[in-house]
């Protein structure tokens, strides 16, 4: 089995990512040492391309992982969910290069030129984000190799409570982690069923999972910073169905590990931190971190309703898929605390 054209012009664009060490070291796997390349990426790639049997092969190579695979689907304007195995990403790029090889004229639909427009409503008006390749940058952060010290503001008392991250919660923190996760799927699940593309009845989503004292605060960067503040469970409620409703964005949220941090506070306040992709029709239009602080209800069946949140949107193109262990923990302590 050989690499059809439309193979070998994928591959060798996705391969021309990889950092020049990670390319040798998989050039010399590939030709199996038999084919000098001298240290050229050029000739690298053209090596490895020559030495594969198919693409499949190829895209399976450790060297090709995850964040490779989502990156090199976005720049093509494929927008995979963030929990997509490896396996669901080689399907998502195997079905880009037949539907390249199909259509012989194939052109990106959009130009390094073409602005990637999305509203993102503050008040009563809308803030148009215009946002080129040419002005789309992937911000740095430090990792955070540690359980950092998220500080919330509940009924004007300040408090402090450790989040731990997902991957290195301690095993008591099992069961919060879990109630963090069933938490954030049902919430976006039904949040999202209310866009009219999802072409699915809307599910169950209204003032009565808030508190009626519930906040929310908004941070939206387009580039420029935009605050807004809801109060009280009508109102906070309403903000969240206008991002579907009538912004028509989908909120697609982390299940890995490093997407996610909760814990629980001595008062009985669940604090969850997760992280996802914003996305609109079949484009990524950004990222978003958000801040949920839940407490049990009994009047709600023993159910935890959202007291408070903070969420921050940014607009901008992803080159992988978004981390909180890659925010700062001054990020992370911004995220988390809610002014009086």
């Amino acid at each position: 089995m050989t690499l059809s054209e439309t193979e070998k012009a994928g591959c060798t664009n996705l391969l021309q990512g990889l950092p020049s060490n990670e390319l040798f070291s998989l050039a010399e796997t590939v030709t199996k040492k038999q084919v000098g390349f001298g240290r050229s990426k050029t000739e690298a790639v053209k090596a490895i391309v020559s030495f594969s049997n198919s693409a499949e092969e190829l895209l399976n190579r450790q060297k090709i992982n995850k964040d490779v695979l989502f990156k090199y689907l976005v720049s093509n304007d494929v927008t995979p969910s963030v929990n997509s195995k490896k396996t669901d990403l080689i399907g998502e790029v195997i079905l880009l290069w037949k539907k390249k090889s199909q259509v012989q004229a194939y052109k990106p639909s959009a130009s390094p030129e073409t602005y990637l427009k999305t509203g993102l409503s503050s008040g009563n008006h809308q803030t148009s984000l215009n946002l080129t390749q040419h002005n789309l940058h992937a911000e740095k952060h430090t990792i955070v190799n540690y359980a950092p010290t998220i500080n919330y503001v509940v009924n004007n008392q300040y408090n402090t409570v450790n989040v731990g991250v997902g991957a290195s919660a301690a095993p008591s923190n099992h069961e919060l982690l879990t109630l963090g996760q069933k938490f954030t799927q049902w919430f976006f699940d039904s949040l999202n069923s209310h866009n009219p593309i999802k072409g699915v009845p809307p599910k169950d989503f209204g003032p009565q999972h808030f508190y009626n004292e519930a906040q929310l605060m908004l941070l939206m960067f387009s580039p420029q910073e935009t605050r807004e503040k809801c109060s009280g469970q009508q109102a906070v409620s309403d903000r969240f169905l206008d991002f579907v409703t009538k912004e028509h964005l989908l909120f697609s949220p982390s299940d890995h590990p490093d997407g996610m941090m909760v814990d629980m506070s001595p008062h009985g306040l669940v604090v969850v931190l997760v992280c996802g992709t914003v996305h609109r029709e079949n484009q990524c239009v950004g990222f978003f971190d958000q801040m949920f602080g839940l407490i049990k209800d009994p009047q709600f069946n023993s159910n935890y309703k959202i007291k408070i949140s903070k969420m921050k949107l940014h607009a901008t193109h992803l080159t992988s898929m978004p981390k909180l262990t890659d925010r700062t923990h001054e990020e992370l302590q911004d995220l988390a605390v809610i002014p009086q």
